[in-house]
């Protein structure tokens, strides 16, 4: 499906980056094994060449070529499995998580299909959509996944309290605001009565008692989970990407 990989292994053996070409496509996945592959396995995959939300904390929002299409997106799954002869049927753990390059809602049609790919070759395994939440009508198709499949998770790019915060890092005007996420993921507990995740960068600058009280009133503890990571430096490694 692809014409070419590249395996990029940094300073942690644990991490393996892979980067995948076409003629006029690009996409970068990462694996992770947790100590083993068969205690834990993570892949992290790309949706799109590029994004177009233009995040400013993120190396690949700043170009965007095209969507991937369903092949490509499970192609990338089934290579890094193959690589490293990983049975993700027999791990113990195991996600592929939607949150490499690009921005899944954007590219829902083949995202879709990808998931269901996934899940008829994985029952078992742990699918997660890690979304900024662009403004599109991809999150009904999610939705009415979502409540068909039971492996599937969803989780919210937040990183900040207030919108105006959050504009800053993420430039693209047509997406869902604080409130409107909230609802989302309201939606998404109703639906499928699992619980949905918001990540959030903690710096200096969005770490108040404020802050708390902002994401307390949006994110009801009840029905929601929150992971906590730093900005991802753009190296080799990406270990900070992965909510643990």
């Amino acid at each position: 499906m692809w014409k070419s990989f590249e395996e990029i292994n940094g300073a942690n053996p644990d991490v393996m980056k892979f980067i995948f070409k076409q003629d006029v496509a690009v996409a970068e996945s990462v694996l992770y094994k947790y100590p083993t592959f068969e205690e834990r396995t993570v892949m992290c995959i790309s949706t799109q060449t590029g994004c177009p939300m233009g995040c400013s904390f993120c190396g690949t929002g700043k170009f965007f070529g095209r969507n991937l299409t369903s092949e490509e997106i499970v192609a990338q799954v089934i290579c890094m499995a193959t690589k490293y002869d990983i049975d993700l049927n027999a791990c113990k753990r195991a996600q592929i998580m939607f949150m490499s390059m690009g921005e899944p809602l954007l590219n829902m049609n083949s995202v879709a299909i990808a998931i269901e790919m996934l899940h008829v070759s994985y029952p078992n395994v742990a699918l997660l959509i890690s979304s900024s939440g662009p403004d599109t009508l991809g999150w009904n198709l999610l939705m009415e996944q979502a409540a068909a499949i039971p492996t599937l998770g969803l989780q919210f790019s937040v990183h900040e309290s207030t919108d105006e915060a959050r504009d800053k890092l993420i430039p693209m005007k047509a997406k869902l605001n604080l409130q409107e996420i909230a609802e989302k993921g309201l939606e998404f507990y109703s639906r499928t009565k699992r619980r949905p995740f918001f990540n959030y960068c903690v710096h200096p600058g969005n770490a108040s008692d404020a802050d708390v009280e902002r994401l307390k009133a949006l994110f009801d503890p009840a029905i929601w989970c929150a992971t906590l990571s730093v900005i991802c430096e753009k190296d080799d490694t990406n270990a900070d990407a992965v909510a643990r």
